[in-house]
């Protein structure tokens, strides 16, 4: 019964042995110095497997991105939403652009413009609805651990905003809140998942560290400062 069964199993083996063999043989082989063609290839299934992370790096390379998502004001820290002006403010959308150049696979640069949107409650602005208006420039490294499947990473850099009040002439002069620009610091983390060599799609969570800024008079108003903090979609396509 044994003898029969390790025959079965020896039987099976030797059986699979050819398509195993066929299956590594269609497998790209990359040399020292691959072709255009094994190049080709080798970027058209960078992320598909494991096995692909010898291609070798071609860069810099240019990207371009969009990002949509949600914003909140906040104050002493990314989640300070009760604090400062996050406490008479609601949550509301974000959107970006974003262009860039990977110098390694784990070294990046943007050039981002930035922009949201975010109402005033009610009990700040009694005369009308009234919001601010974000929008911003920022440059940005990007750090990243280039992983087979996924590429999570860092970045920080510098930023302008300017951040205007809006609504009716009435509802803002009865409103507590100014407009301010002011210089800033763009904090944060991400997570990429290549699709292909050239579409990538992730999420990123930004601190956007307000330097100088006065939405209110804080004698009259009790709101102290304020700084935005953005949760995003972005989509990548490397050129």
């Amino acid at each position: 019964m044994r003898s029969g069964t390790l025959l079965a199993l020896l039987a099976a083996g030797l059986a699979a042995s050819p398509a195993f063999a066929q299956d590594a043989a269609n497998q790209p082989s990359f040399a020292a110095n691959p072709s255009a063609d094994q190049d080709r290839l080798c970027r058209d299934n960078a992320y598909a497997s494991w096995r692909f992370r010898d291609c070798r790096w071609r860069g810099p390379e240019l990207t371009l991105g969009v990002d949509l998502g949600v914003s909140v004001m906040n104050e002493g820290g990314p989640f300070g939403f009760d604090h400062g002006v996050g406490a008479a403010t609601d949550a509301g959308p974000a959107w970006g652009l974003r262009i860039g150049v990977e110098f390694f696979r784990w070294l990046a640069i943007e050039a981002r413009y930035v922009g949201m949107y975010n109402a005033a409650r009610p009990s700040a602005s009694p005369a009308g609805r009234v919001g601010f208006l974000t929008t911003g420039g920022e440059i940005v490294v990007r750090l990243i651990a280039p992983l087979p499947f996924v590429h999570p990473y860092l970045f920080a850099g510098g930023g302008y905003y300017d951040i205007s009040l809006g609504g009716a002439s009435s509802a803002k002069a009865g409103s507590v809140f100014t407009s301010s620009s002011q210089p800033g610091i763009p904090l944060g983390f991400g997570i990429e998942v290549p699709l292909t060599w050239h579409l990538s799609v992730g999420a990123e969570a930004t601190y956007h560290f307000m330097i100088g800024e006065s939405f209110s008079n804080v004698a009259t108003s009790g709101f102290e400062g304020g700084d935005l903090s953005t949760f995003k979609a972005v989509l990548r396509i490397r050129l």
